[in-house]
């Protein structure tokens, strides 16, 4: 679609103009263009379009059988891989955090309540989640585009590879300060902080098959491991790049969640 970044630069910033302004490479990840949201903030990366296979392959199983003997994961959510083929978009570089809600509230007269810090995740309901998209002229990826993200054009367990990090390399993957980002860890998309549990549009089907049943009143919610960290046990199935699983099994019904605009 695009030779060279300079193109998507110009394309975006044509498509865009008003809503959002480039910023040059303020991360490591200086190989994709960076764009800011005037009115709130959010920083999004431009994610290039590809094919990749989707799920938990068998490479995948025999590399987390060096980890655990007993996974405790449902293998059969996650299957059967399949290649899914996307168009590129743009995607929010952390998950919407409280700072970002703060200055919607003050752009488009609101008064939404948050929790915590300014600069961690900010969590809600999957309908407020789409009403916020909605109004910053946005979407909530679908769990397709989300796994392709968060994979970053690896096929590996996690989008840091297929081994666990170290306790200090894997606290710059989980910590819940989202604001001094260069300090962070992010994949290979410059995407940081994916492991909160996100909400994805999709309801939460039994598994991948095309046609497969739903679970009732229960959107796809992925990544998650952040949420258990110091971890007790094997958590750590949470940051598995194909996990998902229903909302039905949030405590309290709320999740955080990136924004997606189509370009």
């Amino acid at each position: 679609m695009f030779e060279n970044q300079w193109e998507v630069i110009k394309y975006i910033e044509d498509k865009f103009g008003n809503k959002l302004s480039y910023v040059s490479a303020p991360y490591q990840n200086a190989n994709l263009p960076y764009f800011k949201d005037i009115d709130t903030g959010i920083e999004f990366v431009y994610i290039p379009g590809g094919e990749y296979n989707m799920g938990f392959s068998e490479e995948e199983y025999a590399q987390i059988l060096k980890l655990t003997e007993t996974p405790n994961i449902s293998i059969e959510e996650m299957q059967p891989v399949h290649k899914v083929k996307l168009s590129p978009f743009l995607l929010s570089i952390t998950p919407v955090l409280n700072s970002h809600i703060l200055n919607y509230n003050n752009n488009f007269g609101k008064s939404i309540a948050i929790d915590g810090e300014a600069y961690s995740p900010f969590f809600c309901e999957y309908s407020l989640a789409e009403s916020i998209a909605a109004d910053l002229c946005s979407n909530i990826p679908n769990e397709e585009e989300w796994e392709y993200a968060c994979r970053g054009g690896k096929h590996s367990l996690f989008c840091f590879g297929n081994s666990l990090p170290t306790e200090s390399e894997l606290e710059k993957w989980m910590s819940w300060d989202l604001f001094s980002l260069t300090e962070l860890n992010h994949n290979d998309f410059g995407l940081y902080g994916l492991f909160f549990g996100e909400w994805c549009s999709n309801d939460f089907t039994v598994n991948l098959k095309i046609g497969s049943d739903t679970v009732s009143d229960s959107k796809t919610v992925r990544g998650g491991g952040a949420l258990f960290f110091p971890w007790q046990d094997e958590e750590w199935v949470y940051c598995l790049s194909a996990f998902r699983m229903p909302s039905k099994d949030l405590l309290d019904n709320k999740a955080t969640f990136r924004l997606k605009l189509e370009i």
